[in-house]
């Protein structure tokens, strides 16, 4: 022992910090997850190979766009390969960081596009990990995992991967979120950074669809807060979250917002209202197993296909989250229970906002008139956040239960382990029989450096017209074909006409040498002795520039266009560059740097205070 000085302050160690939600047993967890996630999306992984059907497509066609892009050496700026051309980096749903990109490039981009959802199955897992056992103390791993499974095997994310919706892929980030806004409320400021981070990863992957979500879901705890606790810290923290998120994915979201509101979008979709959801549907989205992406109730009550308001969590999951909130108001109305107390309060107003439109002072017509959320067409999406919050109340039940002697506790294990297998089987059927169609020959990035031929028919496939789908985007770009009957709403108007993608002009004029890259087309023009306009063969975008002079709609058919001066002989280009793209690269460099100094000047408020610590 070391001798003890008189007079000396004596040594006291630190206390132990709180265990880490990955203690000896995370391997554990972390192979259960891996292994539960592997069963769950085998129906997907089974034919590693094999195209989608519904939007699968589609989805898949925007990051096979991205590399193609890149394969010709170009930035993912625009899409000849799209209904006569259309924006790339514009198109909220279309990924500029993915590790699909990666995966792509040693494997098929189906099998890459199968090994990240699966990547997302446990990526959800893990932040429902961090959730229950940091946040809410949960204890017993049974209760952990189901919990967890309570939200990655809903049955709303299950409905939309089958109907092809990759983009809500980015629903997965959720419970790391909450995880983080939970720290933040503490007073973990590089929490909220880093829950900022996730906010902008959402965007940049595709999956502008989850931003309502994030609005709502933050918001309910910072309002319940303010309510409960009293404190405005948790709300200021979820506008903080959202803020940086926005200024994160700045560079997509700025083009991507002056793009929608150009007079060039054209969204063909209707707003069908109104839009509700009736007690039986409600009921049937979350207790019927037999439902899936066909399911129909009633004629004139559903607007839209079953997998926009399905979300199967079983009786026993839907039931006790209910029953969970119930008893979180009841029994937990103290201020230091204001996550609880939230989660419930967020569970009833997530509901009545998933209900839809059934009155005027609903919060789904109400929010028609905000200007942020009522871009989120179909309020029953909002279903999605219904297992999340649920298994929040759930967990202040579980926690409270272990904590008691006589509480049943294996009874209640053992029913969380029957639920558990019950809700996986029964949501992965709609996984079943997606990913049916014939692989394409040959991967975008081996194509041949071409332009394509601007159709108006898609070239012909059995399969496809006896599967009744609607797009073939993958076999049109493999066939060096961009047609104009394609059927996606987010585009630009179809002004293209068929033929090949050039520089075309009529008069005296001569074009040669045509050279084509995505974002750039060129030629060699001789003009004669009058002037004479240049036409390019794509539809018409505010980002089209030229080297010869300022950009323009051609008067007859409103494509991209430029008067040439006669005699005028040289190279003209057109290429394509999209607006607000700088604003935005400037608002996430001064982001980028804002929170290095914030995180620096937060990690040595830190070691300040744990150098006092260990001198006290």
């Amino acid at each position: 022992m070391a001798p003890v000085v008189a007079g000396a302050i004596p040594v006291t160690h630190p206390k132990k910090t709180a265990p880490s939600p990955f203690r000896r047993d995370r391997l554990a967890y972390l192979a259960a997850y891996v292994a539960l996630s592997t069963a769950y999306c085998w129906p997907i992984l089974v034919r590693p190979l094999a195209n989608g059907t519904g939007d699968w497509d589609q989805h898949l066609f925007y990051y096979a766009s991205v590399m193609r892009n890149a394969a010709f050496g170009d930035w993912p700026f625009w899409n000849p390969w799209y209904c006569g051309g259309n924006v790339l980096w514009q198109n909220p749903q279309v990924p500029l960081v993915s590790p699909v990109y990666l995966l792509a490039l040693v494997m098929p981009l189906t099998l890459a596009m199968k090994l990240n959802v699966l990547g997302h199955c446990i990526a959800g897992f893990l932040g429902m990990h961090l959730l229950l056992r940091r946040i809410f103390g949960v204890r017993s791993p049974i209760v952990v995992v189901y919990l967890g499974s309570l939200f990655v095997f809903s049955g709303a994310i299950a409905l939309h991967l089958a109907a092809g919706h990759s983009v809500y892929l980015a629903a997965f980030y959720l419970p790391a979120l909450l995880y983080l806004f939970f720290r933040a409320a503490a007073g973990d400021t590089r929490s909220a950074i880093l829950g900022g981070v996730i906010v902008g990863a959402a965007i940049l992957v595709g999956g502008a669809h989850v931003l309502p979500l994030v609005a709502v879901l933050l918001g309910s705890f910072g309002v319940g807060a303010l309510l409960v606790a009293r404190t405005v810290k948790p709300l200021m923290m979820a506008v903080l979250i959202v803020v940086a998120g926005a200024a994160y994915a700045a560079p997509k979201l700025v083009p991507a917002a002056l793009f929608i509101r150009s007079a060039d979008f054209h969204d063909r979709r209707g707003v069908k209202t109104p839009d509700f959801m009736s007690v039986e549907m409600l009921r049937r989205a979350l207790w019927d197993g037999s439902q899936n992406k066909s399911s129909k109730i009633g004629p004139g009550i559903q607007r839209y296909a079953w997998h926009e308001y399905g979300n199967y969590l079983g009786w026993f999951g839907a039931g006790l989250a209910l029953l969970g909130a119930i008893w979180v108001l009841l029994f937990r109305r103290r201020r230091e229970y204001w996550r609880e107390i939230s989660a419930a309060i967020g569970l009833v107003f997530v509901l009545l906002l998933t209900a839809g439109e059934f009155a005027d002072l609903a919060p789904a017509s109400l929010m028609r008139n905000l200007p942020f959320l009522s871009s989120f067409r179909i309020p029953s999406r909002h279903i999605l956040l219904v297992p999340l919050m649920g298994a929040v109340c759930m967990a202040a039940v579980a926690r409270v239960l272990e904590g008691s002697r006589t509480a049943p506790r294996r009874f209640a294990e053992i029913l969380c382990a029957v639920a558990l297998c019950q809700l996986a089987v029964v949501n992965r059927e709609n996984l079943r029989n997606v990913f049916i169609l014939p692989p394409t020959v040959t991967e975008a990035r081996h194509l041949e450096l071409s332009p394509p031929i601007v159709a108006t028919e898609e070239p012909p496939s059995v399969t496809w017209t006896r599967l009744g789908e609607n797009s073939m985007l993958l076999r049109t770009m493999e066939a060096g074909v961009s047609p104009l009957n394609c059927y996606e709403p987010l585009l630009l108007r179809r002004i293209a006409v068929p033929g090949p993608t050039w520089i075309w002009g009529e008069g005296d004029v001569t074009f040669t040498d045509h050279a084509f890259s995505p974002n750039r087309i060129a030629a060699r023009v001789t003009v004669g002795n009058a002037p004479v306009r240049a036409v390019l063969n794509q539809n018409f975008a505010n980002g089209w520039s030229s080297n010869v002079g300022h950009i323009e709609r051609d008067p007859g058919s409103g494509r991209p266009s430029i008067l040439l001066p006669a005699g005028y002989t040289g190279t003209v280009v057109f290429s394509f560059f999209p607006p607000g793209l700088w604003i935005g690269l400037a608002g996430w460099v001064l982001a980028i740097a804002l929170s290095i100094f914030v995180w620096r000047r937060a990690s040595a408020i830190d070691r300040r205070l744990s150098g006092v610590s260990r001198g006290a």
